[in-house]
């Protein structure tokens, strides 16, 4: 199942440990816009239209990202290695469809967002494993809401494997706090839950199970860099995010049983160029993920 932070909540036998990343958050600094950048200039595509007034992420009918696979600057260790999910070899983003809502109501996104994973072993008989997901961007000009199953979420691409996930409640706070249609200096935290369950395979009727998780995502905005990737060098914004949470169950063995926790200091990175969008991201894996190339209007 993906994303990883659900996978490390509800495969309760896999003790996840935390790798050590280079997004971790800084004190705070009082909110504050960063002025906008034309990262065009910098050698990278870049779009200008967008919704909501958002100017750091183009979205538009037809805007396509796609991402690769590419060396982590911290190898994991060899216990990240054993719970590691296969790492996915390209992940191809398109803009299906934009809903906009009448004046003050969300405008809603659709994102197609088709996952390649390499299982060959022979060179000889290669092996690719594809899934494509529907996801969703809801926003106006108070939110920007992405849908848990996204790779803009967190970075790390697939959706959920066996499992259905629904009545995704915020608490607090939204996945992309904007000032200006930009990533301001301020610190923001967003709070979710959401019911999920187990779906068993295709013709079968047995009950694998359900319950509720809940996160928290603490996200610290980290001064501006210039960062090469496949498609361009951007200057870009940099976004630390820790994340804790916890999954219960509908249905506990026991009395007893207690929820099961994120580990501490569970940290991922993304790197936004306003005019592109989500430009690289690691996770805590240690998987890193960069832009190769991009079709944005």
């Amino acid at each position: 199942m993906r994303p990883i932070l659900l996978a490390g909540l509800l495969a309760a036998l896999v003790a996840l440990v935390p790798v050590t990343a280079s997004g971790a958050p800084r004190g705070k600094k009082a909110p504050a816009p960063h002025p906008m950048i034309d990262s065009s200039q910098a050698g990278g595509p870049t779009g200008k239209v967008s919704v909501c007034g958002v100017k750091v992420f183009p979205l538009s009918v037809g805007n396509s990202w796609t991402y690769v696979m590419v060396p982590s600057p911290l190898p994991p260790d060899d216990q990240i290695k054993r719970i590691s999910p296969p790492q996915a070899k390209q992940i191809d983003i398109t803009v299906k469809s934009i809903d906009e809502g009448k004046k003050g109501a969300d405008t809603t996104v659709t994102l197609e967002e088709k996952t390649t994973i390499d299982l060959t072993k022979d060179p000889k008989k290669p092996i690719l494993d594809e899934k494509t997901v529907t996801t969703t961007i809801t926003c106006n000009t108070k939110k920007f809401e992405i849908s848990p199953d996204s790779f803009f979420f967190s970075g790390e691409p697939g959706g959920f494997i066996g499992m259905k996930l629904d009545n995704v409640t915020r608490a607090k706070g939204t996945s992309w706090t904007l000032t200006n249609g930009g990533i301001g200096e301020g610190e923001w935290r967003e709070d979710l839950s959401a019911k999920w369950t187990r779906v068993p395979h295709e013709g079968s009727e047995a009950k694998l199970g359900s319950g509720k998780i809940e996160l928290e995502r603490q996200f610290t905005p980290q001064p501006k860099e210039s960062v090469s990737v496949k498609a361009g060098v951007y200057s870009a914004e940099k976004l630390g995010l820790i994340t804790t949470g916890r999954a219960t169950l509908d249905s506990p063995l026991n009395a007893d049983t207690k929820p099961m926790e994120l580990p501490a200091n569970w940290i991922s990175t993304i790197w936004v160029a306003p005019g592109a969008g989500v430009i690289q991201t690691l996770n805590p894996y240690a998987q890193m993920y960069q832009l190769s190339a991009a079709t944005l209007k």
